[in-house]
């Protein structure tokens, strides 16, 4: 332990080293958000049919909707409503390539021939086939109350094809009065598949995930009086047309923009959305998603030292936030994505030395968060809770406030053990767990209680184990368990990390670094040199 003293973490948020104590000459961590927030299925979502229901019998009125697409078939789900038609979502099929697009069971494909109802304030369609099945009955979604067992049904999205049937819950409240909320969410795939109650009735069609947890089910009272509405069939192409079904396109093209970091191609897509049909059911949650959207947004323009426009876009962000709260007050995922927006937006202000004004967005974020868990205590807000409480710890320390930062700290893994035990794979709290105690083992450290800070190194490497037992390309966590072997002078495990870490993530000048610290501390001066120069290579901040 001769070298504790010289090689232990530093905190760097943003660009900037924040330490989490104050003794200097430590490794550096990365910024937390360049850390993409993955979230896991989880063990506990079965890939395989619930018991409690005659599930055969829905798994033969159910279908899957097919289309063709780069690079792979998109595949969502829908039931038979009647001998020759089938429900589903209008986003299933607004954007589809009509030459692909069929409808297949088990045992046969069918096509399209057109539309027979559709509700664009719902997402509900009503589609006429060439071939025949079994009708589903349909429950009343008005005698539904909160606490009982549903089930979500239909088929799991391209590459895996196949039958699922989740056990849900459905949750108190409406939205719009007439989707129920349901846990956990529905899988990929499962888009316009039948919900069912313990006797096989309808009482919903799936529609929407929100966040972990929380999914939406249209109410098949919805769907009663959309079959009462049947008109004569219109063909698809035609269908397409009308604006109210071109909004979905905008709508799918959002999400797409989304997940191709194009924040503000998705942007212009929702805005493109609600303009088109302002009455949408879930209309809450556009405004959250454009937030959301807004809030990276506004990170990357901060990462190009544009500081007055990425300020500009966190408030707008809040400001998307603050509807969506305000159409729906159980909308747990816009609580959560309001925290995040406040939290990043903290950042930037400890940055530019505006500690006070970081607090306070901190302190509104936590206030987010624990609106988010009182509401529904599973999901999987505990974790960015956790992340808050960590950067109050940060700024509590350049205040020179380190009892205070000690309590965020231990307060920040209270935090993260809650959101493991809810998911054992939640790869992101282990690793910003371990951030915590790095933090924690340098305040005793510094304080010369080398055999406390040893504990919590040693416990910080156990979290960088499990992130690595839960994603073996965790970039993060090989980076956190080589600077707490460094640490406890194991330099041999420190330095295999760090290469696993830059073979993994050759861009990560961190890592570099930090890797270069630990072989001058082994004398190895040339090779400390190419990885120092390599690391300001990649980044001409780090180390300052």
């Amino acid at each position: 332990m001769k070298h504790i003293g010289k090689l232990l973490l530093g905190f760097l948020v943003f660009g900037f080293i924040l330490s989490c104590a104050r003794t200097p000459q430590r490794l550096e961590l990365h910024p937390i958000y360049t850390m993409p927030r993955v979230e896991s299925m989880g063990k506990g979502i079965p890939f395989s049919v619930a018991e409690g229901f005659d599930a055969e019998k829905v798994k033969a009125s159910t279908v899957r909707v097919v289309y063709d697409a780069d690079p792979s078939p998109m595949i969502s789900s829908g039931f038979f409503v009647a001998n020759d038609k089938i429900a589903t979502n209008i986003h299933v099929v607004a954007d589809a390539d009509l030459a692909s697009l069929r409808v297949k069971t088990d045992d046969a494909e069918h096509t399209i021939r057109g539309v027979t109802a559709f509700d664009a304030k719902n997402d509900l369609v009503i589609l006429e086939i060439t071939g025949e099945g079994v009708p589903l009955d349909l429950g009343d979604s008005d005698a539904v109350s909160g606490g009982e067992t549903v089930f979500c049904t239909g088929y799991i999205g391209h590459p895996i094809d196949k039958f699922n049937a989740m056990e849900n819950t459905v949750l108190p409240g409406r939205l719009s009065g007439v989707w129920l909320r349901v846990t956990p969410t529905t899988l990929p795939g499962n888009s316009g598949g039948p919900v069912v109650d313990a006797e096989g009735k309808v009482i919903g069609i799936n529609v929407a995930g929100s966040g972990s947890t929380i999914g939406y089910a249209i109410g098949s009272n919805v769907l009663k009086e959309l079959r009462k509405q049947s008109r004569p069939v219109e063909p698809l192409a035609e269908w397409q047309k009308r604006d109210p079904i071109r909004a979905y396109t905008y709508l799918v093209k959002a999400s797409s923009e989304f997940y191709d970091a194009d924040y503000a191609g998705a942007i212009d897509a929702i805005d493109k959305f609600i303009a088109l049909i302002p009455t949408y059911a879930n209309m809450d949650g556009r405004y959250s998603n454009r937030g959301h959207a807004r809030t990276l947004l506004g990170h990357s323009k901060f990462e190009e030292d544009a500081s007055a426009a990425a300020q500009a876009e966190y408030r707008a962000a809040i400001q998307d936030l603050d509807k969506a709260v305000s159409l729906n007050s159980e909308n747990v995922a816009a609580y959560v994505n309001r925290g995040f927006a406040k939290t990043v937006f903290g950042h930037a202000e400890l940055i530019s030395g505006h500690a006070a004004a970081a607090q306070q967005h901190y302190q509104a974020a936590i206030e987010d968060y624990d609106k988010a868990i009182n509401s529904e205590p599973g999901f999987l807000a505990y974790t960015e809770r956790g992340i808050v409480k960590v950067s109050l710890g940060i700024s509590a320390t350049h205040q020179g406030q380190v009892k205070a930062a000690e309590r965020d700290y231990y307060a920040a893994i209270a935090d993260f053990d809650k959101a493991i035990g809810i998911n054992r794979n939640d790869t992101y709290a282990y690793i910003i767990r371990g951030y915590a105690k790095i933090c924690l083992a340098d305040y005793e450290s510094d304080n010369g209680n080398i055999a406390d800070a040893r504990k919590l190194y040693k416990s910080a490497i156990t979290d960088g184990d499990s992130a690595i037992a839960s994603d073996v390309h965790s970039v993060y966590g090989y980076h956190i368990r080589g600077i707490a072997n460094a640490a406890l002078d194991d330099y041999g495990s420190a330095i295999e990390d760090f290469d696993k870490t830059v073979s993994l993530k050759p861009d990560f000048a961190r890592a570099y670094y930090n890797r270069a610290l630990v072989k001058a501390s082994l004398g190895k001066r040339g090779a400390a040199k190419a990885d120092f120069k390599k690391a300001k290579e990649l980044d001409s901040k780090v180390g300052k």
